[in-house]
């Protein structure tokens, strides 16, 4: 695995970056692949600079470090305290446990014995895989394009009729069907910013491509988002524990355990998915921050250039999820596994840091960078 970008600052064609993104998509490493599309995010998003200008932030500055986020849940860095509380109080496990096994009568000295923290291990293994999951599957999609869209359009090249073909690629309709209608009206906003000489007009039809790629990419991951935050609740967290005694109990264990679940799911779900966007979603940013998901970004930081936003088709998208556009108040995510919640959220999150040159920042720094160029995932903290 080479260390060459695909933001231009290398001699590569096209063919042989899209050759490299393949190989990172393919790789088998969860946890060393996250790191290579963290990277190649940041290079395409310093290379898209070359067709939209250097003053904004794309969708790819933003997806570095949403990846890196992601990265911290797939390397399972830690158990969360919230998560154990809950499951010790709010789910009340251990009551829960004890009328289970009384219900096995003697069949229950072969049942699995849990305690909250194996199964908070257990929970943070499957959110691992729906994460890695979801960022692999948005990758695999959206950077090729973005390297194409850089060889093809940056430095004003470009004409029409190439915009045209290549958004004659796209595949037509919704997202949630497998097509790709938002990414085509994203990137035609894209083609129409970089014609523009009004800069106000500009920075609004970027931001307008951005939070449209962000509707096609949220829509795409939702089963993985719904899959990660429901983990308590996932049959699969407790099918290993339900193989855990005598083979010929496998299969009835397991359909004690998948009822369970059912009904330990039916009283807590709405609950947990509440609490766990409010208290564990952070969204790692420049300088080491963190941005809580759930809380409402800071109050009245539009960017001049964005505070009065203009541009017909930008209001009515972000008016879809967003009903007052002068304030960022209201813009937490109240339950994360909604759609209309994430782009409440993203939306204001975007408009707020467009302009924000600190997005641009390396997501690792110059040792790490070389470790992970050379297929090893660096000492240390990420």
């Amino acid at each position: 695995m080479t260390d060459a970008g695909v933001d231009g600052s290398s001699a590569r064609t096209l063919a042989e970056q899209l050759e490299d993104l393949r190989r990172i998509a393919e790789l088998q490493a969860p946890i060393l692949r996250n790191l290579l599309i963290t990277q190649r995010y940041h290079d395409l998003s310093r290379g898209l600079t070359r067709v939209l200008g250097p003053a904004s932030a794309n969708w790819s500055t933003f997806a570095t470090w949403a990846s890196k986020t992601a990265g911290q849940s797939i390397r399972e860095e830690d158990i969360p305290p919230e998560l154990i509380e809950f499951l010790k109080r709010e789910a009340q496990l251990e009551t829960r446990l004890k009328r289970f096994y009384a219900a096995l009568g003697p069949l229950a000295r072969f049942a699995p014995r849990l305690d909250p923290f194996e199964l908070a291990r257990a929970i943070i293994r499957e959110v691992a895989q729906q994460i890695a999951e979801g960022n692999l599957r948005v990758f695999a999609e959206l950077a090729p394009l973005f390297a194409e869209l850089v060889a093809r359009f940056g430095e004003g090249r470009g004409s029409e009729r190439e915009e045209a073909a290549f958004l004659a690629k796209l595949e037509a309709g919704p997202a949630e069907q497998g097509g790709q209608d938002a990414l085509k009206a994203a990137f035609q906003s894209y083609f129409s910013a970089r014609q523009l000489e009004n800069h106000g007009e500009r920075i609004e039809l970027i931001l307008l491509g951005n939070v449209r790629i962000g509707l096609h990419e949220q829509t795409r991951l939702q089963p993985n988002i719904a899959g990660a935050l429901d983990a308590p609740f996932s049959e699969s967290v407790y099918e290993r524990f339900g193989a855990a005694g005598p083979k010929f109990l496998h299969r009835p264990l397991r359909a004690l355990l998948r009822f369970g679940v059912r009904l330990f799911a039916g009283e807590l779900q709405d609950d947990w998915q509440r609490l766990a966007t409010r208290l564990l979603m952070r969204l790692a940013a420049p300088n080491g921050d963190e941005i809580p998901l759930g809380r409402d970004l800071p109050p009245e930081r539009f960017d001049p250039l964005l505070a009065q936003l203009t541009n017909p088709e930008l209001i009515a998208f972000l008016g879809r999820y967003d009903s007052d556009l002068s304030t960022t108040r209201g813009s937490a995510a109240v339950n994360w596994t909604l759609l209309d919640d994430r782009m409440r959220f993203i939306g204001e999150l975007f408009r707020v840091s467009q302009r924000d040159p600190s997005w641009f920042d390396q997501p690792f720094s110059e040792s790490q960078r070389l470790d992970i160029a050379a297929g090893r995932v660096p000492p240390g903290p990420l």
